[in-house]
């Protein structure tokens, strides 16, 4: 059995080990095509300064989820030699080029025992331009003509180009994807004032790094709404009881009438209040009048009043572990009205920042290096740098910096280099955009819908491309647990047909 997948960052390396877990004892040949020369850390887990942090603990960035210790094993083996289990807890963190190291480790170690026990393995460092059925199977098409037939193939080929909304590209004070920082924000002046477009963790990152060169001029985060990543609370022990995918998914199979969003909405408030939440925390949190740096204040203040079972963080991983069970039912207008009212919060919630970050741009604030505002208006550039316009402010810039993405609905973009590959995708009909943004894909395994509405076999998609079908796609848990659903449905289709068994040779 041959499996191509196309792609060689996160996302690839969270496929790969789930296909180890359900193919290991399999007789596979597996084809990695990727043109960098470097697999598995993609942009934002490549060498940086160490101020650039992951941010979430480590079951929740373990490669294996029936081990969740894993990646806290590792880094207690590794990170600087010391063996200090405790560089890695709920309120520290290790550096994002750190855990690089942990997937390029990881993968080697997984590939090498693959390789022992039958398994080959080849990189091809090219660019793919195509990918097409070719009868029960699939072709994948490279830059320079050749092609390499195979079972299966996945398409893993990362995240979208930089968002441009105001059309900055090519500007030399542009800064189009600040990761690494190290190397994309040497070139600014110390002294130079610098907007940055987003207030999400890219955006926070980028005035860590700023701040790690000893950036003295004015910083301004701009966005709509304002709404800074969420304040990381303290460890919980509390699961969710209410909204659980067990529960979700037999509500789905149930109901005669189809789900809206309304009664999600109504699931997780009845998670919070479960856990605890009055109805006041519950409005305070969902509010889009509490922006900015105040609300970072309050955040951080009200970590001294969490109580063991925390509501905020039960009901966060109730939405994440759920969502790929609602959101392919949800009617679109219903993800539409998702995309205006909630999307931001969200982001702010599934991504939030340690308290240590926090405090960090309170001090900035304070100090009158740093302000946030809201209601982002336009971007032009000016004579000496840009001038940014936001809702009763100007702001001059020297340099603007894009640490923003937009919601897939508002922006359908094209992830890094894949645009031959979408376009013929779509021109021979084995893919088929979604109105949501990227392709279309059955939701329990991953395959790739094609024109006709029918589920391709031999083809498959994780993560930004399957950002339409899937509303979150842009953690490590998320990316496991649907490498976990594809690897599963390649074993199940490979045992019906008989690929990839192994072979006894006959007695003579």
């Amino acid at each position: 059995m041959r499996i191509c997948i196309v792609g060689g960052g996160t996302a690839a390396a969270c496929l790969v080990m789930a296909l180890a877990r359900a193919l290991g004892s399999r007789n596979v040949d597996l084809v990695i095509v990727e043109p960098s020369d470097q697999l598995w850390r993609g942009r934002a887990y490549r060498m940086d300064r160490d101020e650039i942090v992951v941010n979430a603990p480590p079951t929740m960035m373990t490669l294996d989820p029936d081990d969740p210790e894993h990646a806290q094993r590792w880094l207690a083996r590794h990170h600087d030699g010391s063996g200090a289990p405790e560089l890695w807890t709920q309120e520290i963190f290790p550096p994002r080029h750190v855990y690089g190291r942990y997937l390029e480790e990881t993968l080697s170690q997984t590939l090498d025992g693959l390789t022992g026990a039958g398994w080959r393995v080849t990189w091809l460092r090219r660019r793919v331009v195509s990918v097409a059925p070719d009868g029960d199977k699939a072709l994948v098409g490279l830059e320079d003509g050749a092609t390499v037939p195979c079972d299966y193939a996945v398409l893993c080929v990362g995240d979208p180009s930089g968002y441009d909304p105001y059309e900055l590209a090519g500007h030399p004070s542009y800064i189009t994807r600040p990761y690494p920082v190290a190397s994309t924000l040497d070139t600014v002046h110390p002294s130079a004032s610098v907007a940055v477009i987003g207030c999400g963790l890219t955006a926070v990152d980028t005035v860590l790094g700023l701040r790690a060169q000893g950036h003295q001029g004015r910083i301004t985060l701009l966005s709509r709404d304002g709404i800074l990543a969420a304040v990381r609370r303290p460890r919980q022990v509390g699961r969710p009881t209410v909204m659980t995918p067990e529960i979700v998914r037999d509500r789905l199979e149930r109901s005669s009438s189809p789900l809206r969003l309304s009664m999600v909405a109504a699931l997780a408030r009845a998670e919070a209040l479960r856990a605890g939440a009055t109805p006041g925390q519950i409005a305070a949190e969902t509010s889009m009048a509490d922006w900015g740096l105040s609300r970072v204040r309050r955040q951080l203040a009200d970590r001294e009043h969490v109580r063991d079972v925390d509501w905020l963080q039960v009901t966060t991983w109730a939405l994440i572990t759920t969502v790929h069970n609602w959101w392919p039912a949800l009617p679109r207008s219903d993800r539409q009205q998702f995309f205006r009212r909630y999307h931001r919060l969200w982001v702010s919630f599934t991504s939030p920042m340690p308290a240590a970050t926090a405090g960090t741009l309170l001090e900035m604030a304070d100090s009158g290096q740093l302000q946030v505002l809201r209601g982002l208006e336009d971007v032009t550039p000016a004579k000496r740098g840009f001038l940014v316009t936001a809702q009763h402010h100007a702001v001059e810039a020297d340099v603007v910096i894009a640490a923003a993405t937009a919601a897939p609905a508002a922006h359908p973009v094209t992830p890094v280099g894949a645009h031959e590959l979408m376009d013929s995708l779509i021109r021979n009909g084995c893919g088929q955009r979604h109105p949501d943004g990227g392709l279309r894909v059955q939701p329990e395994t991953g395959r790739l819908v094609d024109r006709s509405g029918r589920p391709q076999r031999s083809l498959f998609a994780l993560g930004y491309l399957t950002s339409g079908t899937h509303y979150y796609m842009s953690g490590v848990p998320m990316l496991v647990w649907r490498s976990e659903a594809i690897a599963a449905a390649i074993a199940a289709d490979s045992i019906s047909t008989g690929a990839g068994r192994r072979v006894r040779p006959r007695a003579q």
